[in-house]
């Protein structure tokens, strides 16, 4: 049975939340006055920026003199647009809206005060590539058209590529969707036991000119680690990638040149074999002059 304090620090804590997501009703007590406990957020950084769907790992304590340190359950992170958050010490949070978020962090001791500390977060719009003269593509494919929009793994029935080693796996909602919010994207370390390679249903006829291979691509973001792949079109052009865990879409851009007409394949070949690959959100290849 919960006694009289406990069962304060609980109603208390929940008005903390509605406090600082701007609600009116609550005790008196406006936090951090005398007796209040010390509240100190260690990650992220103060101005730390994320894009859609990015994991952001919140990490704070609070510690008070008459109750030492402050438990889990009486830690309580908000934000200014979105609300409640979560409770603890240690929070992984990948639902942050886009704007600026002032992110705070309550505590309360078993008197009902409450001490609080805030950081600002920014969470931005997922690069686009840029848009070009439509004669110049190649190919281009950002995914969200495949299986009819709905995710899949084990996914082998794409427009424009044929998977030719072992399997991929279509992200995004209603399946496995690390990076919510980016629509469709693809896992080439998906959910067989060899990483995966794509190869373009078509073989290009390359002439001599400067050229584009241009990805919107980003780690597992699934606590995998470090991955690596190597994009490829025929024998003209290879290029090995590494992206971190946690690494946001981005995207990555390579130019080479050929001197003499060439044919062949863009090929998408993944290392490893953990089942959490490198993202793939759009793939575009194209010729500059």
């Amino acid at each position: 049975m919960m006694g009289r304090k406990t069962l304060m620090a609980a109603s208390t804590i929940a008005w903390a939340l509605t406090a600082a997501c701007g609600g009116d009703d609550g005790p008196t007590d406006p936090g951090n006055g005398p007796g209040s406990p010390t509240v100190t957020i260690t990650a992220p950084a103060s101005g730390t920026s994320y894009t859609v769907g990015q994991r952001v790992e919140f990490r704070g304590s609070a510690t008070d003199v008459e109750d030492g340190v402050i438990p889990d359950a009486s830690l309580a992170w908000s934000s200014n647009r979105d609300g409640a958050l979560g409770t603890g010490s240690a929070l992984n949070f990948n639902a942050l809206s886009l704007g600026t978020h002032t992110v705070t962090l309550a505590a309360v001791d078993s008197d009902s005060k409450i001490g609080t500390v805030t950081i600002s977060v920014t969470v931005n719009e997922v690069p686009e590539l840029p848009p070009v003269a439509p004669g110049s593509v190649i190919l281009q494919d950002d995914m969200d058209n495949e299986n009819g929009g709905n995710a899949r793994t084990n996914y082998t029935d794409f427009d424009l590529w044929n998977v030719v080693r072992q399997c991929v796996d279509l992200h995004g909602p209603g399946s496995i969707d690390p990076l919510p919010g980016n629509g469709l994207y693809i896992d080439l370390d998906g959910s067989c036991d060899t990483a995966g390679r794509m190869e373009s249903k078509e073989t290009f006829t390359l002439e001599p000119g400067t050229y584009e291979f241009e990805l919107v691509i980003a780690g597992n973001n699934q606590g995998g680690p470090t991955d690596n792949m190597t994009i490829s079109v025929g024998t003209v052009f290879s290029q090995a990638i590494s992206m971190a865990e946690n690494e946001p879409f981005q995207i990555r851009d390579y130019s080479f040149t050929i001197s003499a007409a060439s044919t062949g394949k863009i090929v998408m070949d993944h290392a490893g074999g953990d089942k959490q690959g490198i993202l793939i959100d759009v793939v575009r290849l194209r010729k500059t002059n």
